[in-house]
């Protein structure tokens, strides 16, 4: 029964050949002369029929009218068990004097429940043999057998079978009957190798699971190195497959027995599938779309394998990854790739094991079911050390690189801690010179600080004077007006004094009213000059002085026509020839605002000197055809008052725009002016009123400045 078994098992898992036709014609008595030592399988001159009749028992039976048949053949390839129940077979048989008295072990490998008839008298059941499925129980080919003894002469043997209902569905191993007659001796034999044969399975799953349980490890230690995992999972796949194998023995039932084979052979599929995943990332082989066609072969045969697995759906796919995997190391060799030839060496070696499990199977060499577990630990556990060897000596190496790194960062750091102490040292040796030289240094800044406020100070109230003397021109030009004003009409009332006398003298009142009206008129217009002369030096005083800070309502119109005329005045007053066209635009519904009149006074001033000089520099370049103009404009808006001062000069360059606000910043030959008039202009209006002092110029065309006053 055991090499029955493993006669199949190989053929199916190792050859694509198609399995060889039992059925032919035998004679009426087969003569058995003598015993093979691992038994004799019964495969010839069996007869049947479909009745169930208790008489077919009978050794003188006449069954010479029933159906040849051979039971070794698969359940789904004979037709007329077909929608049977319980069927009958019938061997007629011959023993020499050499097997007559002896005892004899009768063994069955089947897919069927059945009791065996010697000579008319039962001797053997198998299972339990009933015309209802729900209660039959097939029995298996490992159920304990019977002793019996044979006597010289003809004999009989009549079995009484039900099928397995899902031997017809299922194509894996599901002979109908393989008995087998063998020596007690040839029995112990078989059995004590199968024990053995179940413990190598049992020691090689142990082995594929400690390596499982190894590689995880070092898959978690490091997810990078993926090959750890795919190799995990071919050792699982591979414990399992074994495991069953080694507990296969130990089964007595049909159905049980072709589902453990059913799953073994998904898991010898399924682990070779991820053993090319395990050296695809061992080697970081790009191959995604053979990938892809390995899992769906994978994903077709484990479907089809149990329904049909023969040597088609179980080896074809077993021997076409070993070719993937036979290639991908060929590959690996070819490129040089580190610890290829570790691997080369286990394929080898594995497919050493295949091709003499393949030669026992095509040559038909009677061997041991042990030397057959042999071969079967051989194929897949070369592969499995092999890879274990060079994953784990991938592991040893990297370990040991970063064992020398380790020591070498020790190294580094040892010398870069005396280095840093030494560093240290030295820092500290330079940071009391540092904060020496700091102190020094910093005594000297703020001597240098303090001599540049003072000089800063200076620089200020020079601009102010520099402001003063333009002011003070334009406000004597103002003075003279009125003065003269004042000294006409003092003049003109001495010369009506001489007249009125004269006219008192003669008596004429007339004239003399007339004249003392005149001389009222003289002296209402001398103070008036006298007041208007009287507020200008007012004006000058208010400006000289500091500033109070004090804010008051102020009428902007007023203050920027005084300036603006004071500005052109002073000018006039060093240049009698330069002439300009002054432009006024007063928003006559502008409101008063509160601004400290003397600082806003400054900036206006500042801005008219500054477009007066621009127009006159530009009248010193351009005589022909210019024609120099200052605008003042005033308008209200929405978010306060807008002073806008424009006049046609030269322009302010692009490239000093952003500057004009700094301080010291000036554009004027050395000596004529200090770079502070904008600078203290922008500080009024921003910090000291809160609004904004902007400029917008075009080279060559004009320069416009706008004051926006909060209102």
């Amino acid at each position: 029964m055991v090499l029955c078994l493993t006669r199949i098992s190989a053929f199916l898992l190792l050859s694509l050949l198609v399995q060889p036709a039992f059925a032919q014609k035998k004679p009426l008595v087969v003569s058995v002369d003598n015993l093979p030592a691992y038994g004799l399988v019964l495969d010839r001159g069996w007869r049947f029929n479909a009745a169930d009749r208790r008489e077919f028992a009978r050794p003188d039976l006449d069954d010479s009218r029933w159906d040849t048949i051979n039971p070794v053949s698969m359940v789904h390839k004979l037709p007329q068990l077909k929608g049977l129940k319980v069927g009958w077979l019938r061997l007629h048989f011959r023993v020499n004097d050499s097997l007559t008295g002896r005892s004899l072990v009768l063994q069955a490998y089947q897919t069927c429940a059945s009791e065996v008839y010697l000579d008319g008298k039962l001797i053997r059941r198998f299972g339990k043999v009933s015309a209802e499925p729900d209660r039959q129980m097939v029995g298996g080919a490992n159920a304990l057998p019977d002793e019996f003894i044979l006597t010289p002469g003809d004999h009989v043997m009549a079995v009484r079978f039900a099928v397995w209902p899902g031997a017809f569905a299922l194509k894996w191993g599901n002979t109908l009957m393989a008995i087998t007659v063998t020596s007690l001796h040839g029995f112990a034999i078989t059995l004590k190798q199968n024990v053995l044969g179940g413990y190598l399975y049992m020691f090689v799953a142990s082995v594929c699971f400690l390596l499982c349980l190894l590689h995880l490890s070092f898959y978690r230690y490091d997810p990078t190195k993926r090959a750890n995992l795919y190799f995990s999972a071919y050792t699982l796949a591979s414990t399992f497959g074994f495991a069953i194998w080694g507990l296969f023995w130990q089964l007595e039932s049909a159905p049980e027995e072709l589902l453990m084979m059913t799953l073994s052979s998904q898991a010898i599929i399924l682990s070779t599938v991820f053993l090319v995943e395990a050296l695809i990332s061992l080697y970081a082989f790009r191959l995604r779309r053979a990938r892809q066609v390995f899992w769906t072969l994978f994903a077709v045969s484990a479907v089809l394998v149990v329904f049909n697995a023969n040597a088609l759906c179980l080896g074809i796919p077993v021997l076409f990854f070993e070719g993937v995997l036979t290639w991908l190391t060929i590959k690996a060799m070819r490129e040089k790739r580190r610890g290829a030839g570790i691997i080369a060496v286990a394929f080898a070696a594995s497919i050493l094991f295949l091709v003499a499990g393949i030669a026992i199977v095509v040559f038909d060499i009677n061997t041991s079911n042990l030397l057959w577990t042999a071969v079967w630990a051989g194929i897949f556990l070369c592969p499995a050390i092999g890879i274990s060897l060079y994953l784990s000596r991938e592991f040893a190496l990297d370990s040991k690189s970063l064992r020398e790194k380790l020591l070498e960062v020790e190294k580094l750091s040892a010398r870069t801690l005396v280095q840093e102490q030494e560093k240290q040292q030295l820092l500290a040796s330079q940071n009391e010179r540092l904060e020496l030289l700091v102190s020094k240094r910093t005594d000297e800044l703020s001597k240098s600080l303090d001599n540049l406020r003072a000089t800063q100070n200076q620089l200020i109230q020079s601009e102010k004077m520099a402001s003063l003397g333009e002011l003070t021109a334009g406000i004597a030009h103002e003075i003279q007006n009125p003065l003269n004003f004042v000294n006409n009409f003092a003049e003109v009332s001495v010369e009506l004094l001489g007249e009125l006398k004269e006219e008192a003298g003669a008596g004429n009142t007339a004239d003399v009213i007339a004249i003392a009206d005149d001389l009222q008129q003289n002296l209402g217009k001398i103070s008036h000059h006298g007041r208007r002369a009287d507020n200008i030096v007012k004006g000058m005083l208010q400006h000289s002085r500091t500033s109070s800070g004090a804010k008051e309502q102020t009428d902007l119109n007023a203050l920027a026509d005084e300036y603006l005329r004071l500005s052109y005045h002073g000018l006039r007053a060093k240049d009698k020839s330069f002439n300009a066209q002054l432009v006024t635009g007063f928003d006559p519904e502008l409101p008063v605002v509160n601004v400290i009149a003397q600082d806003i006074g400054r900036v206006l001033l500042n801005l008219f000197n500054n477009a007066f000089q621009a127009v006159g520099e530009r009248l010193a370049k351009e005589h022909d055809g210019y024609q120099p103009k200052v605008e003042v404009h005033t308008k209200r808006t929405e978010n306060g008052i807008e002073i806008l001062v424009r006049d046609n000069g030269p322009g302010i360059p692009e490239g000093i725009r952003d500057k004009i606000f700094q301080p010291f910043f000036t554009t004027k030959p050395a000596g004529e002016g200090t770079g502070l008039g904008l600078s203290l202009s922008y500080d009024i209006v921003t910090k000291m009123h809160g609004g904004a002092l902007t400029v917008v110029s075009e080279e060559g065309k004009f320069t416009e400045f706008a004051v926006m006053l909060p209102g």
